[in-house]
């Protein structure tokens, strides 16, 4: 989500090696891998180091949102790939807005989905340890935040 040079917190290169550690994971056990852009002509497209690793993988995609809340054109992109939406793993920036509003937007339209956050591989302007990791994620029912590989 939103791993674009026009957001600070994507500029992190711990964010983004874990984000190009759980592409290439998605990738190697062939899941779909859905790269969400907030407009790229204001922010700039996703890192090429990113881009990359889904060159020639079918089960990719990558889609542009304008608002915060991407869970609308994730569900599109599903529908028009033939993707499963039983469950997610989601990453990228920023965790305290489009991550989360795209989460909680998924949660509500499909309340039967589990999502995994992966909070490695995420990040926002005020740091890794932001408080939505406490408060916001866990009140989601079907979330799980996993940090280090660990589901918590």
């Amino acid at each position: 989500m939103d791993m674009q040079p026009g957001f600070k917190a994507s500029q992190d290169a711990i964010t983004q090696w874990f984000v190009k550690q759980e592409v290439t994971r998605c990738r190697e056990e062939g899941r779909p891998i859905i790269i969400v852009e907030y407009d790229p002509h204001e922010m700039g497209e996703t890192y090429d180091s990113i881009k990359s690793l889904i060159e020639g993988y079918d089960l990719a995609i990558v889609i542009s949102k304008s608002g915060d809340d991407g869970s609308s054109e994730i569900l599109k992109a599903c529908q028009a790939k033939g993707f499963s939406t039983q469950s997610f793993r989601m990453c990228g920036v920023n965790s305290d807005a489009c991550l989360l509003e795209s989460i909680q937007g998924l949660a509500e339209k499909l309340p039967q989905c589990r999502i995994t956050v992966v909070q490695d591989a995420c990040n926002c302007v005020t740091g890794k340890a932001n408080d939505v990791w406490y408060e916001e994620y866990p009140a989601i029912a079907q979330v799980t935040v996993e940090l280090h590989g660990q589901a918590h």
